[in-house]
């Protein structure tokens, strides 16, 4: 062990020696191919790198690009769904303003109607009221009045106690 902590002069000039001659084989035999393959490798490394750049480069731009065309399908859906609430609202007012149109038009027939049939209502009161009045005065009377002359007196007493008295009126004129 000795040896290897003092070197001597024969043994590190046998060692410099096949170090310089292994290097100069290695450089002339091995080490242009194994350049070769590194720079191959680095060149393949390198091309890869930039392929994948722009792959990246290119997938984000493809990323904007469905990103807008998603926006602007929102939007334009959005629009579509705004004008169909539009039209929806259009549609429903024109249906209830139809709608009280036709309940109107049903009021008005059903008003006209009572009407009529209020003031037949009336004559027919009327008429029987002065029927039973003539037949109350004839046989109040013991027929001395014939009966026309009794449906005359009737009406004329009718019109007086309704020119006297207003809210006895029969009739809605």
């Amino acid at each position: 062990m000795e040896a290897l902590i003092r070197p001597e002069f024969g043994l590190t000039f046998w060692t410099i020696t096949c170090f310089v001659l292994l290097v100069l084989v290695l450089s002339k035999t091995a080490w242009k191919p194994l350049m070769h393959a590194v720079e191959e490798r680095e060149r393949a490394i390198k091309h890869d790198r930039h392929s994948a750049e722009t792959a990246r480069a290119e997938a984000e731009k493809l990323k904007a690009d469905l990103e807008e065309r998603m926006k602007s399908f929102k939007a334009e859906l959005n629009a579509r769904a705004e004008e169909a609430r539009q039209a929806a609202r259009k549609e429903t007012d024109l249906l209830l303003a139809e709608a009280r149109r036709a309940a109107a038009v049903i009021v008005e027939t059903a008003t006209k109607e009572i009407e009529t049939q209020k003031a037949e209502a009336a004559r027919g009161l009327r008429e029987k009221v002065a029927e039973l009045s003539v037949l109350a005065a004839e046989r109040i009377l013991l027929k001395q009045i014939d009966h026309r002359a009794n449906t005359e007196l009737a009406a004329r007493y009718l019109g007086e106690l309704e020119k006297e008295r207003p809210e006895m009126r029969l009739e809605n004129n």
